[in-house]
């Protein structure tokens, strides 16, 4: 039986045709489709630092909320009271304000006097803090090494922000302050991750993270 030759090669470039349209509609659709996510950067550091009672707390302690991590100077002024309104902001505007924790760690070597002073600075925003901290310098330089909090030769650091999320995986990182509606998304974005990806979407947050990670 004779086939038109042409007939067949027109055939077979319409058949591809179809298919890389198919494959481009595909991954437009995953990527519309994809939940907004925040990027798993890497694993939070493990610590054990005090809190104004003198109670020990572990990094460990803390798994299962949703942690906003800042550091400074326990007698920081102006700086804590502008930092410590941002995310108390930020934290008042999301959905569920009871799996976000704040924690401010002190970045140089205090006394618990000095971590009860700061916490109640920090209170007056309206939003609870934990305050944390030790009379140890070496484990402070560990705890903010860990954290990648870059230190200055007057001994100051960086105000930077972390977002941990309940499994102690670094998924947001703020070199920069950002405004506290960015911030509120944020958390809201990982609330609704931890909330949704269950069943089946799990695979659709899990491809989001893919996506993101690789284009």
């Amino acid at each position: 039986m004779f086939v038109d030759r042409g007939w067949f090669i027109m055939v077979r470039r319409l058949a591809l045709i179809v298919v890389l349209l198919l494959a481009t509609l595909s991954i437009v659709w995953s990527a519309l489709a994809a939940p907004r996510v925040l990027p798993r950067l890497r694993l939070a550091p493990g610590f054990g630092l005090e809190d104004p009672s003198g109670k020990l707390v572990s990094s460990d302690s803390l798994r299962g909320q949703i942690l906003v991590v800042t550091f400074g100077s326990a007698e920081c002024g102006t700086d804590c009271a502008s930092r410590g309104q941002l995310l108390a902001t930020a934290v008042a505007g999301t959905e569920t304000t009871g799996r976000v924790e704040l924690i401010w760690i002190a970045s140089e070597p205090v006394s618990r006097e000095q971590l009860a002073v700061l916490s109640e600075t920090l209170a007056q925003h309206g939003h609870p803090w934990r305050v944390l901290g030790s009379s140890d310098r070496r484990e402070l330089d560990l705890t903010l090494s860990g954290f990648r909090v870059p230190r200055h030769p007057d001994g100051t650091v960086d105000p930077i922000i972390v977002i941990v999320d309940p499994l102690g995986i670094v998924r947001a990182e703020y070199r920069i302050a950002p405004s506290p509606e960015m911030l509120t998304r944020d958390l809201e974005a990982l609330e609704r991750e931890i909330r949704e990806s269950q069943g089946m979407r799990r695979y659709l947050y899990e491809a989001a993270h893919l996506f993101r990670c690789y284009v």
